[in-house]
């Protein structure tokens, strides 16, 4: 489950970096305007921002840049992603040579043997499925229910996901000085939440069968075997999503906070083993299991009376195929190619050199991190990142003193939080210590070690004090992901490294810049701790209401403006956003370029000569623009469509929808009552 996919306030890529020897401040190249650095060239002035401000801001790099057609999204994260794998190449390639000298245990030989071992496009094919013989094995010596279930624990040590139930430890939400196991429904085959909410016959579950066949094709199961078992899979994740606490209602955790005694849980999960299955993991029977999807043990226990056995192990060869697919026969390329051409309108055939960071941010996250921010983070960095923090902090608490409306003991607890907030950038204090973990040449191994050591470090938390490792989410945090994430039990956000990268951050730009781009990203996360979700946790990181009843019913009022206002944005004809499921993100925004903005004019103030005009554009213009082009982006329809389903809004939402709600945006570029761009006063929320 990762802690990251229940809690972590992530901006769907964003933040900033740490100290370190500094080979370069990065890979040489500047960004240029078709990579979305702030340009008057990717404006289009002649375009009347009170009209259509994504236009003025962008419409000059929406006329001359266009989405390569095997790219389903283009944009900054993508620009930078692209870039961090080029500052990459070096530092891998000497990893690999140097990787049979280097100590092992070393990050360098470590991350040198795995790389080489991804690479090895001749032998991967050479070997085809004899890597995972033994894991297949494994699974057709299953004879029973309770075989499986203790099964399944394996499956999770071994792959690292989570197939039919998915369980992680970390602090209990209501008292974060100790840790609780939490338990959800498992992944899917295929994470599209449409395929399993459309008609039998959709195209939708044409395009679920397809793939599952073609997967198990290429594995040599015989094609009208393959196509019995995609429509039994397809069952087995339809009645899991059904299962599934709505999304919305997620948004709010204390509809995730639902514990269950294991006396509870078995009688829920009648006809799965529990005991057995968390056994298989290393883990001792608990007090109570929290639940974040109330219907996870009910729903489990419903999948294990409706299908046999074998009709449960044919569907875990699928995931096997699938955990391991990236270090299996490049065959299994193809119906990955063929599944986001038919979902999200394209697919890049990239080469395993320009695709292994992925790979490795995934599996072996913080010790490439450790390689990264050594060759390319700076100390400079680092302390322009912290003192911007610290400006937009200020800002953030200047703002909550000044608010009118909140009685004085919600805002007494609103400004401890603001106080207590936990930042870090870049990378961790500490990092862990993968020394022990053998890594060789021989992909599937390699991974099965590294999940194993994953496994064994979650279950060692189970009856130990809290701690907390920094940057250590492999799909939110590690140093090289772009992306910054808040965390409520925390009470803080980390930034990493890789997000303070151009076009996002430099510290040679001029102010309105400097602020805008990074600072509306830090603000944001600031913000996290007191949107919908997070103003239900205090300052100490624990599940509790610090709120009076008038101030909660004010901020859900509030709150409802914005789900009104991205409930009627049509993203596609006929396809409106959910304002219910991105509300989160989108105060966030809201916050995260107010509070920018307040910092920078208060910097200004500080510095008067640096108040000034560039290219006939104020600091608070400038501010607005770059923070608008920003967000530009391009998306497939289908891409579009699979956004739809993650609370992040799509970019071109992003890059207009938060402005509105300041005042600054109104008086930057004259804009009045009447115009396209205008958002009446009482439809703006007013909180922080």
């Amino acid at each position: 489950m990762g802690k990251g996919k229940l809690l972590a306030g992530a901006t769907g890529g964003l933040l900033l970096l740490a100290s370190g020897s500094a080979l370069a401040d990065d890979d040489g190249t500047d960004p240029t305007p078709d990579t979305l650095a702030f340009s008057i060239e990717n404006m289009d002035r002649s375009v009347n921002p009170a009209d259509d401000f994504l236009r003025y801001a962008s419409g000059g790099w929406f006329d001359r840049v266009k989405r390569p057609a095997d790219q389903p999204t283009f944009g900054f994260m993508q620009f930078i992603a692209n870039r961090i794998s080029r500052q990459m190449a070096s530092v891998l390639t000497d990893a690999a040579a140097t990787s049979f000298s280097a100590a092992k245990g070393s990050p360098a030989q470590q991350v040198g043997a795995l790389y080489s071992s991804y690479v090895d496009v001749d032998r991967i094919d050479a070997t085809g499925l004899a890597p995972i013989a033994g894991e297949l094995a494994r699974l057709d010596a299953v004879e029973s229910k309770k075989e499986l279930a203790a099964y399944l624990g394996t499956f999770s040590a071994h792959t690292g996901h989570w197939p039919l139930v998915s369980l992680d430890i970390f602090p209990e939400l209501t008292d974060v000085s100790r840790n609780a196991v939490y338990m959800e429904i498992g992944e899917r085959a295929l994470s599209v939440d449409a395929i399993y909410e459309s008609p039998e016959d959709s195209p939708l579950r044409t395009i679920y069968r397809e793939y599952v066949s073609a997967m198990l094709e290429v594995a040599d199961v015989p094609a009208e075997r393959a196509k019995a078992i995609a429509a039994t899979s397809l069952a087995i994740d339809s009645m899991l999503h059904a299962g599934e606490l709505d999304p919305v209602k997620k948004v709010d955790k204390r509809n995730v906070n639902n514990p269950r005694t294991m006396t509870q849980l078995r009688a829920e999960s009648a006809g799965f083993e529990i005991d057995a299955y968390l056994q298989a993991l290393g883990l001792q029977e608990p007090d109570r299991v929290i639940l974040v999807d109330p219907d996870a043990a009910r729903t489990l226990g419903k999948v294990m009376a409706a299908f046999t056995v074998d009709e449960l192990k044919d569907y875990l060869k699928l995931r096997l195929l699938q955990a391991f697919g990236s270090v299996l026969s490049t065959k299994f390329e193809e119906p990955k190619k063929q599944v986001n051409i038919a979902l999200l309108g394209a697919y890049s055939e990239k080469p395993r050199e320009e695709t292994v960071v992925e790979f490795m941010e995934k599996s072996l996250g913080q010790p490439l991190g450790h390689l990264y921010v050594d060759n390319f983070f700076s100390k400079p960095k680092e302390n322009a990142g912290l003192d911007m923090i610290r400006r937009i902090q200020a800002a953030f608490r200047k703002r909550i003193e000044a608010n009118d409306w909140m009685a004085e003991a919600t805002r007494s607890a609103a400004l401890e939080k603001v106080d207590a907030l936990y930042y870090r950038v870049g990378y961790p204090d500490r990092w862990i210590d993968y020394g022990k973990v053998e890594v060789g040449d021989d992909p599937v191994q390699n991974l099965i070690n590294l999940h194993e050591f994953e496994m064994a470090r979650m279950a060692a938390k189970q009856n130990a004090p809290v701690e907390f490792w920094a940057f250590s989410e492999p799909l939110h945090t590690t140093p090289t992901v772009v992306n910054a994430a808040y965390d409520p039990t925390i009470n803080g956000f980390q930034v990493t490294a890789a997000i303070a990268q151009p076009p996002t951050f430099s510290v040679n730009r001029d102010a309105p810049l400097y602020f805008c781009r990074l600072g509306a990203i830090i603000g944001h996360e600031m913000t996290h701790g007191f949107d919908t979700g997070g103003r239900n946790f205090d300052a100490k990181g624990n599940l509790r209401n610090w709120w009076t009843a008038k101030d909660g019913a004010r901020f859900e009022a509030e709150a409802q403006k914005l789900i009104d206002q991205a409930s009627a944005f049509e993203a596609l004809p006929g396809t409106f956003m959910n304002g219910g499921l991105t509300v989160t993100e989108n105060l966030a925004d809201i916050g995260g370029i107010a509070l920018a903005h307040d910092a920078l004019m208060n910097y200004l103030a500080e510095h008067p000569d640096e108040n000034v005009e560039i290219d006939g554009l104020s600091p608070s213009q400038r501010c607005l623009i770059a923070y608008s082009q920003l967000w530009a982006e391009q998306r497939s329809d289908g891409s579009m469509r699979v956004q739809l389903e993650d609370n992040h809004a799509p970019g071109i939402y992003r890059a207009v929808a938060p402005l509105q709600h300041l005042d600054a945006f109104y008086e930057a570029f004259d804009i009045h009552e009447g115009d396209p761009m205008w958002l009446a006063p009482q439809k703006r929320v007013d909180i922080w």
